[in-house]
């Protein structure tokens, strides 16, 4: 029979004053138990029903659910990112110091609170053995805030204006304040965004916009390879942290000082998005029930990895990713594997079943030379479509038939012929264009899609590049679309949409007339990280 199991709701003391509202679930049986810590903005009975601390408890844990400052029961005024790493280093030292305390602790939990746990980490307290962070990065500026440079205008205004309506003690005509701006969310952001609008119920939001301050000092490789911790990272091919959980994992994989902590990563990514997270159905496609997590064993070999870090065992390291289009598991001994670049340059011929405009993407180089156009205008920007986003309020994330989009005069389509057999890229999507814009700054949009004989065009990946132009003269301008693990099936087309705008995901710059040069020595070319799939069978 199990021991009874205890709950408790404490106030943690932080070295200021400021005291942080705790909950604490142990099995009542006199033993001392490995902490399972989890930090949140979003109150602690979020993750009550995320992480069931009763169930955890009976498993041995001491499970701590902790208020971040400034949210729900805690004291202080909420910063947020830049007060975790402190408060995060303080907590796991006071956790391992309880009385129901092995020393050993934990930390677990996804987006914020998977911040939270690198925050932690960068202070390196000794009790802190392994984390887990899920669908995060440990950035505050480029990977959180910034995606190429760009501001994610669309995430971070709904996002704070949500924080400031949720009523987590402060003023109430400030809450109310912050309920009405919500709901005028779209009007405020679109291109001049308010910021003092928005400022006036996010006060960080214009920080944010200005990438001012703190932002830059966001942790160095060099940083992340100090952390001493085992790691299981936990991501999501259309989640917008995506590159900021690779990148952890590759951080601590390769480039931690230690070679023990090195042989205890694991990275686990699947083709889900933020918001619904670990679930099969993603965007307008039905990835099959193995892509559930759980249905995978997520969440069980998480606990386990966890488990064997805080008593001293070894975990279980590599790679498991979700091979979409094959809609199967690949299980790796790293990221990236080994990979041929495949170039697809752009070319004048469209195929004939292609989409408007545009042209082709062919394995040879066209030996003429020629130019696309468009007109960017930020009062009419291409609207975000699918994709890296993070709520459903904006349009739904994941991958979505993005033909509305290509039908507009601001958007340039190249597309290849029929593929005579499955082409599988795994790994990181890079563009090299030469490009010109009437103005001094510009963006440049590269989405890489795939095209289905029934016409859908899907999005797998995209990005953007905010880059700086001498008016008028073409340079060379490389978009990192980002990772992916996909096969482009026989049948089937490899598309990109080239364009300067991708609201809500990304703010505006201003109006300009684009060119992109193609062919003859211009070399504009999508490259593909080609992965052998007959190896893996």
């Amino acid at each position: 029979m199990s021991a009874r199991v205890t709950t408790t709701e404490l106030a943690m003391p932080l070295p200021d004053g400021a005291r942080l509202l705790t909950e604490v679930a142990v099995a009542d049986d006199g033993e001392r138990h490995p902490v399972l810590l989890v930090r949140t903005p979003y109150g602690r009975g979020s993750q009550r029903w995320l992480h069931d601390p009763i169930a955890l408890a009976r498993d041995g844990w001491a499970v701590v659910l902790q208020d971040v400052r400034g949210r729900y029961g805690s004291e202080g005024t909420f910063e947020p990112m830049f007060q975790e790493a402190a408060d995060g280093k303080a907590a796991v030292d006071w956790c391992a110091h309880q009385p129901w305390s092995s020393g050993a602790v934990a930390m677990t939990g996804g987006s914020y609170q998977g911040f939270t746990q690198w925050a932690a980490a960068l202070g390196r307290p000794k009790a802190l053995r392994a984390i887990a962070p899920a669908i995060t990065t440990a950035s505050v500026g480029e990977g959180r805030l910034r995606q190429g440079g760009a501001f994610r205008v669309g995430m971070w205004s709904l996002w704070g204006m949500a924080m400031a309506a949720g009523g987590t003690g402060g003023s109430r005509a400030a809450e109310k304040r912050a309920g009405k701006a919500l709901k005028r969310w779209r009007e405020l952001v679109r291109y001049p965004t308010n910021v003092d609008a928005i400022s006036l119920v996010v006060p960080q939001f214009r920080e944010w916009l200005e990438a001012a301050g703190r932002e830059l000092a966001q942790p160095r490789p060099a940083e992340l390879a100090r952390i001493e911790v085992a790691g299981y990272h936990l991501g999501g091919w259309y989640d917008p942290y995506c590159e900021g959980t690779i990148a952890g994992y590759t951080a601590l994989a390769h480039g931690a000082r230690s070679e023990q902590v090195r042989r205890s990563q694991r990275l686990v990514v699947g083709p889900w998005s933020h918001m619904p997270r670990f679930v099969s159905f993603v965007g307008e496609v039905d990835f099959g029930p193995h892509a559930n997590a759980d249905a995978h064993g997520v969440t069980r070999e998480q606990l386990a990895f966890l488990r064997d870090a805080v008593e001293g065992r070894d975990v279980k390291d590599g790679v498991s990713i979700f091979v979409m289009g094959r809609d199967r598991w690949l299980e790796l001994d790293t990221w990236p594997p080994p990979t041929t670049e495949l170039p697809l340059f752009l070319t004048a011929d469209a195929p004939s079943n292609g989409a408007r405009g545009g042209g082709g993407l062919s394995a040879s180089p066209a030996e003429s030379s020629g130019t696309d156009r468009f007109r960017h205008d930020p009062s009419d920007p291409v609207p975000t479509r699918g994709g890296r986003s993070l709520f459903g309020d904006l349009p739904p994330p994941g991958p979505v038939d993005q033909r509305p989009v290509e039908a507009r005069e601001d958007v340039l389509v190249y597309t290849g012929e029929p593929l005579r057999k499955d082409v599988t890229a795994i790994g990181t999507v890079r563009a090299q264009l030469r490009f010109a814009s009437s103005a001094a700054r510009a963006d440049v949009t590269v989405k890489l899609v795939d095209v289905h004989a029934d016409g859908r065009a899907l999005n797998v990946v995209d990005s953007v590049r905010r880059v700086e132009l001498t008016p008028g003269r073409a340079q060379s301008v490389e978009v990192v679309l980002g990772s992916t693990a996909m096969t482009f099936r026989k049948g089937h087309r490899i598309r990109i949409e080239i364009a300067s705008s991708n609201w809500p995901h990304v703010d505006c710059v201003e109006a300009a007339e684009q060119t992109v040069h193609w062919g003859g020595r211009s070399g504009s070319r999508l490259l593909l990280p080609l992965y052998d799939a007959s190896a893996a069978r």
